[in-house]
């Protein structure tokens, strides 16, 4: 093969490659909050798991992205062991839609039309979404683009006399071929690209189908690995969730290697149904290739989904529990029992709240120092505990929802109305720490700048005095105690009267041009008016406790 054409096909496997880690970008830009937290609420029924794992890998599309979430999910107790592994086979399933897709050979000529549609979109987009969805199209114009490429490349094999040669090699050693591809796809952590290399050789007719299937079923157990490797710092469940994926497969290809033969005339039979009478037309060795990666994918789920009960105690007793683990995160106190009474109802909610409140007043503490030292596994850990406080959330909202039902008193609807209250503020300041606080020592990180020695001491005390908040905050809800809150409001009116002196020296400093205090400005600005946020959320919880003319004289956020 010139070196031509092998320059040519390592440019069209990078453009491959590129295209999709942009479209999984984009996709992941668009809804990856959304989709982590479907799948921390798919706890109803495996069926539904697998469901979730199907649709939000159409959106990631990467089943290794949407493996490792569950991993992090079910270490943080956020998700069964058993839920997990229904969504990682629903995840297999997921990402064979894209392979689907760019089998079709006749869509990869329209490559270079999707990039300027994307480009387009991107660079004139008036709203986010439009630009994220752009960002999706321009990736997806690069795998048909680079796919194409590839198989242009490849296309003179079929003129070398020493092709049937190696055909001949790899259908006598299916072995090696499935370990290679195992391999591959465990270093660059994508079944697509390895996927993606056997549908350009097949347009080319440089490979037979008999030759490929190994490396399909070796694609598919190598992409668990990279949620092995995200486990190593896992709980022991979070270790269970990654090997079990593991499992899955492997034993899937257990049963399918010695029936290869069989399995491969199968899916062509399929693969024909399918193509020549519902699309009209012929299969070929790439069809071949598509549709046996969906097929195995689609066995596994169906074969191993009634099992996923004795898979559980299979992979318990291969990996056995510490002690204190693999307990699932939900709520303690939250008794059905109590809901024939309602003031213990309202104290089993109230206890539960309270523990909300710790979690929050945790992430509030471990939060600040990632704008000295960016740390993803405390980042991965304090959106874990976020997700804790959003199931601790929904769950309290539930349990005071069916008490509502029953006949209350006025003073009892009030206090239920109070605790919902009071919940959803903590929920609010742990989306604020997730969503905002997060972000900005990301943007801090990623653009290599420093506060200020000056400006670091004035985030500290604000900071310092957010938290003493929060700890009155709990003080005062736990107890009931009026004088606390009013301590509150003394407190808040300190802080605001303290925090327009520090705005004040900082814009002292960006007339002096300091360079530190220019380049970070806005995420201090920000930040502030983050901690000022927190206090009026606090401020919101023990309303109820403060003095009329307290609540009069609290500023609502500009």
């Amino acid at each position: 093969m010139p070196s031509s054409h092998i320059l040519q096909f390592i440019g069209g496997l990078a453009f491959f490659f590129f295209g999709l880690f942009s479209t999984h970008q984009g996709l992941q830009s668009f809804a990856g909050d959304r989709l982590k937290s479907m799948v921390a609420r798919a706890t109803q029924s495996r069926l539904k798991a697998l469901i979730t794992g199907i649709l939000v890998t159409l959106f990631y599309q990467s089943s290794s992205a949407v493996t490792v979430m569950t991993v992090g999910l079910v270490s943080s107790g956020l998700l069964s062991l058993e839920l997990s592994m229904a969504v990682s086979l629903g995840a297999g399933i997921g990402t064979t839609f894209v392979v689907l897709l760019i089998s079709i050979k006749q869509i990869l000529d329209y490559g270079i039309v999707l990039i300027a549609i994307g480009l387009c979109l991107r660079w004139m987009g008036q709203r986010v979404v439009a630009r994220l969805m752009g960002e999706v199209v321009f990736g997806l114009g690069f795998v048909f683009f680079g796919l194409n490429v590839m198989s242009q490349a490849t296309a003179p094999l079929q003129t070398y006399p020493w092709i049937p040669q190696i055909f001949q090699f790899m259908e006598q050693y299916p072995l090696v071929n499935f370990l290679i591809a195992a391999v591959v796809t465990a270093l660059v952590h994508s079944s697509g690209v390895v996927l993606g290399i056997l549908l350009a050789l097949a347009f080319a007719g440089a490979i037979t189908f008999s030759a490929a299937l190994p490396m399909v079923l070796g694609a598919n157990v190598g992409t668990s690995f990279t949620a092995i490797m995200a486990g190593v710092k896992a709980t022991t469940e979070g270790k269970r969730a990654a090997w079990a994926n593991l499992l899955l497969r492997a034993g899937a290809v257990v049963i399918i290697y010695p029936f290869m033969g069989p399995f491969a005339d199968l899916v062509h039979r399929l693969d024909s149904l399918l193509f020549a009478h519902a699309f009209e037309t012929t299969t070929a060795v790439h069809c071949d290739i598509a549709m046996s990666h969906f097929f195995f994918n689609v066995f596994v789920a169906l074969i191993f989904s009634p099992f996923l009960p004795l898979g559980k105690k299979i992979i318990c007793r291969l990996i056995p529990a510490k002690k204190g683990e693999g307990e699932v995160f939900g709520p303690k106190y939250l008794d059905k029992t109590a809901l024939n009474v309602p003031s213990l109802a309202f104290a089993q909610a109230m206890r539960e709240m309270l523990r909300v409140g710790e979690i929050v007043l945790g992430m509030l503490r471990d939060c600040l120092p990632l704008f000295q030292k960016y740390d993803y596994d405390m980042v991965a850990d304090l959106r874990s505990r976020d997700h804790q406080v959003d199931t601790l959330y929904r769950s309290i909202k539930f349990y005071l929802s069916n008490l509502s039902l029953r006949t209350l008193k006025e003073e009892e609807a009030s206090i239920s109305i109070h605790l919902i209250t009071v919940v959803n503020e903590w929920e609010n300041i742990g989306d604020t720490i997730d969503r905002h606080i997060l972000r900005l020592a990301h943007k801090k990180w990623n653009k290599g700048i420093e506060f200020s020695d000056e400006g670091w001491k004035e985030i500290v005390e604000l900071h310092r005095s957010t938290i003493e908040m929060t700890d009155l905050a709990l003080a005062a809800l736990s107890a009931g105690n009026r004088e606390i809150a009013d301590k509150m409001l003394n407190h808040h009116m300190s802080y605001t009267d303290r925090e327009d002196e520090l705005k004040m020296s900082h814009l002292v400093r960006l007339h002096e041009r300091r360079k530190e205090s220019i380049e970070t400005s806005a995420i201090h600005l920000e930040l502030i008016t983050l901690f000022r946020r927190i206090h009026l959320s606090l401020l919101t919880m023990v309303d109820h406790l403060l003095p009329e003319r307290g609540t009069r004289e609290v500023s609502p956020l500009p």
